[in-house]
């Protein structure tokens, strides 16, 4: 692993990363996308309620803005809360642990709360808007870009770990409602005509690519999603992706961990992998069988 402020590599050398959503998590009753959504509602909220399920044909980044009456900053603190302190399993940490060790040169995590940091350190813990040692960042952005964290990263036991849409010790960066996915949607596009140059510039010289934020990594790099579905809500990975493919010819693949692709609920995001060539498993699992498949994911990712 790269202890290095930033990340330098030869241009045909591609980094390897991991996507991690929430999947191993849920698969340990952590935290789901209804608990966030009860934190941030103004009324009581009953998911299984004709009102719930009529919203919940929203994208989630608009579920939010209506269940909050489009107060979603202030909700941020009360979903923080809830992800802070955030004891795990051993089983849990134990394959958190696994999944790491595989050898990633960058960790990039969907999730605010910090298991992974757990689960490679047990003692970690942090407080609501307090610092940490661990808390590194590769140079100074704009004001936006501080909030979002675009070049701040965790440096635990050698693994670089970025918090992408947030993190729950800094509620202002969690990305949760319509408005903030635009506002990183914006930040990610001025920060990617830098990096295509130095990417190109780097191919025509045969000089070094300077990795400083996770969006290098994701546009430069092999991404290996596990435990995310790929929302469509979450218009800035989306967005890479397309980006990734169009710019970046001689970029990583992707490759999406997710079981039961050929069921009729994934037929959109089946089409959607097809036509931005991310590579799919087709593994059928019952709803008891998570930890069984995550398991084995870890097994079957070769570097």
């Amino acid at each position: 692993m790269h202890n290095d402020k930033y990340m330098s590599v030869k241009p045909k050398i591609i980094p390897n990363v991991l996507l991690l959503g929430n999947g191993i998590n849920r698969a340990y009753e952590a935290s789901s996308w209804d608990d966030i959504i009860s934190s941030l509602s103004k009324g009581e909220y009953d998911s299984k309620s004709k009102w719930a399920r009529e919203i919940q044909k929203l994208p989630n980044s608009l579920q939010t803005i209506v269940l909050s009456n489009d107060s979603v900053h202030d909700g941020m603190k009360q979903v923080s809360k809830k992800l802070m302190p955030n004891p795990i399993e051993n089983e849990q940490r134990i394959m958190l642990k696994d999944l790491l060790n595989i050898g990633f040169d960058a960790v990039l995590t969907t999730n605010y709360s910090y298991e992974i940091e757990i689960a490679l350190l047990p003692e970690f813990n942090l407080k609501q808007g307090a610092s940490s040692k661990y808390r590194k960042k590769t140079m100074t952005g704009t004001k936006p870009q501080e909030q979002f964290g675009i070049f701040k990263y965790f440096d635990v036991n050698g693994h670089n770990i970025w918090h992408i849409h947030g993190e729950a010790a800094r509620p202002s960066s969690m990305v949760l409602g319509h408005y903030y996915y635009g506002k990183l949607l914006s930040e990610i596009q001025n920060r990617v005509p830098n990096f295509i140059r130095t990417y190109k510039a780097a191919y025509t010289k045969g000089t070094d690519i300077t990795i400083k934020s996770w969006i290098d990594y994701f546009l430069l790099g092999n991404i290996y999603i596990v435990g995310s579905r790929l929302d469509p809500s979450e218009m800035d990975l989306w967005w890479l992706i397309n980006c990734k493919k169009r710019n970046f010819k001689n970029g990583g693949n992707i490759y999406l961990y997710e079981p039961n692709m050929e069921d009729d609920d994934h037929i959109a995001l089946r089409l959607l992998a097809e036509t931005f060539d991310i590579k799919y498993t087709k593994e059928q699992i019952e709803a008891e069988e998570y930890k069984k498949y995550y398991r084995s994911v870890i097994e079957s990712i070769k570097l």
